[in-house]
């Protein structure tokens, strides 16, 4: 049964992926074509490379936060996370409603996070 959670969490993590992959191929498209998104500045001396490895180790960060966190024992959370931009989405399993709350409020308080979205899903009793 653990196997079937860990199965979810990876789909909803592919789910999410494509939805930041979809986002970084509107602002490519709009740096070529010399625009802007909504308040993002051209970086062209950072390569896609050093920008996956921010990104990973700011998501590291905030989820090095959550384990840290008391109450959310028991919690299966991903962290996606644009270092560039602050936004981080956590997807995964709860156990109860409250954990999502705590998830929030931890993963808001670290250093540099300026907005968090949340995809959690409380974890069906079975």
């Amino acid at each position: 049964m653990r196997t079937t959670y860990k199965a979810m969490l990876w789909m909803l993590a592919g789910w999410l992926s494509t939805g930041v992959l979809a986002q970084e191929a509107v602002s490519s498209a709009a740096g070529q074509s010399g625009a802007t998104v909504a308040g993002e500045a051209s970086q062209p001396g950072v390569s896609k490379k050093a920008e996956r490895t921010a990104n990973r180790l700011f998501a590291r960060k905030v989820h090095e936060a959550l384990n840290r966190t008391k109450g959310l024992e028991g919690a299966d959370i991903a962290v996606f996370a644009d270092a560039r931009t602050g936004g981080v989405i956590l997807g995964g399993f709860i156990e109860s409603e409250d954990q999502e709350h705590i998830a929030t409020e931890a993963a808001g308080k670290v250093p540099g996070v300026k907005s968090v979205a949340s995809k959690i899903v409380l974890r069906p009793q079975l």
